[in-house]
């Protein structure tokens, strides 16, 4: 039987962005890092952005990523390293390289700002 977070996030989503995941840090005094798994964490996220779930619900658990602080931790440090935007990237790469992507279709949404003090 599969577990929820292998529903969550499939084997061929999970090879794109896993070498995109940076390396976890070295612990201070050496020795072999206790971390949650990778996989599990960003299973938790997906779980998070398809149910809109909200960090203090998340029934980390059961998705075996430890807890929400966890989850949050790497997912800030995820953030911080440019993994989301990588895993943006290639995909959109790979389907513009399969025409699978309709630029008649694409929508472009930006903001402008007020120049304080007069500035450029």
């Amino acid at each position: 039987m599969t577990s929820l977070a292998d529903r969550l996030l499939p084997d061929q989503l999970w090879q794109r962005l896993q070498p995109l995941l940076p390396a976890p840090p070295p612990r201070p005094r050496g020795g072999v890092p206790r971390r949650v798994p990778a996989r599990a964490c960003v299973a938790a996220l997906v779980f998070m952005a398809r149910t809109s779930t909200p960090w203090s619900l998340l029934p980390a658990k059961e998705l075996g990523c430890g807890s929400a602080t966890t989850c949050w931790r790497r997912f800030d440090e995820w953030a911080k390293a440019g993994v989301f935007e990588q895993l943006q990237a290639a995909l959109l790469d790979e389907l513009g390289e399969a025409g699978r992507i309709d630029l008649e279709r694409v929508s472009v949404d930006s903001f402008s700002l007020r120049a304080v003090k007069g500035g450029t």
